[in-house]
């Protein structure tokens, strides 16, 4: 069901990585590739203890852009039965992150297969406001940040059911994020989204990340990460909350 849109996710992935190979050949200064592995569990639709890997490239010459694309899989099997599965993909653009309020645009695209989401594909665009900067501006640092939306999402429903299939529907994307770095090395984030339906309030997503990590070496960090995902009005057949335990180990290169 679900083959033309798995292989946008794919793409995306594949194009992750192929930056990130890209990104070694680039002046140092100019882009940084992060690749990781990790153990993750999840409560909610299901209870899993699972492997997961991904890849990051980031522009880092933010006195005139900001651009990331990233990609991030999750899969495990418990007794020949398939208990996770699920893949993110994302690309985004900001222009001139240093200013207080910079533009934006993104695309996002997820599959969930625990969560009977077949895909769900979002892009937008809005603007960043950072109200707040620490002594060091790039770690520590406070924005909240408002966009449209466009959001479809496609079910993966069980054979003969009546639900409907697919779910388009414009959207709201408020977020607030906050970085601080310690002089260990440490670092802590949050960031919580909200994406709220533009005609009906009470269908929304809400999405909360938050992470601890310290360096282990110059190019090495171990990562704390906990996420919480409530969607008001979930696919059918699915929960409306989910939580996501990982525990991270990221190279940058």
């Amino acid at each position: 069901m679900f083959q033309p849109y798995s292989r946008v996710l794919t793409l995306l992935s594949v194009a992750a990585l192929v930056l990130t190979a890209r990104g070694e050949a680039q002046e140092v200064d100019a882009w940084r590739s992060q690749l990781e592995l990790g153990f993750n569990g999840a409560r909610g639709n299901s209870s899993f203890g699972i492997l997961r890997t991904g890849a990051s490239l980031t522009h880092l010459r933010t006195d005139r852009f900001e651009f990331e694309v990233s990609a991030l899989v999750r899969y495990g099997k418990s007794d020949d039965r398939v208990i996770a599965d699920d893949q993110r993909g994302s690309v985004k653009f900001d222009w001139k992150p240093e200013s207080d309020f910079s533009p934006f645009v993104f695309v996002n695209g997820t599959r969930d297969q625990i969560r009977k989401l077949d895909l769900r594909m979002n892009g937008g665009l809005g603007a960043k406001w950072t109200f707040w900067r620490g002594a060091d501006p790039d770690a520590n640092k406070a924005s909240f940040s408002a966009a449209t939306l466009l959001d479809h999402e496609n079910f993966a429903l069980e054979e003969g059911s009546a639900e409907e299939g697919t779910s388009t529907a414009l959207r709201w994307s408020l977020r607030f994020k906050w970085d601080y770095a310690f002089a260990s090395g440490a670092r802590v984030q949050h960031v919580t989204f909200v994406q709220p339906e533009f005609t009906r309030i009470r269908d929304y997503v809400l999405e909360m990340t938050n992470s601890a990590s310290t360096r282990l070496l110059s190019n090495l960090s171990l990562a704390l990460e906990h996420e919480y995902l409530h969607d008001a009005v979930p696919p059918p057949g699915a929960k409306s909350d989910d939580q996501k335990f990982s525990v991270v180990l990221r190279v940058s290169l």
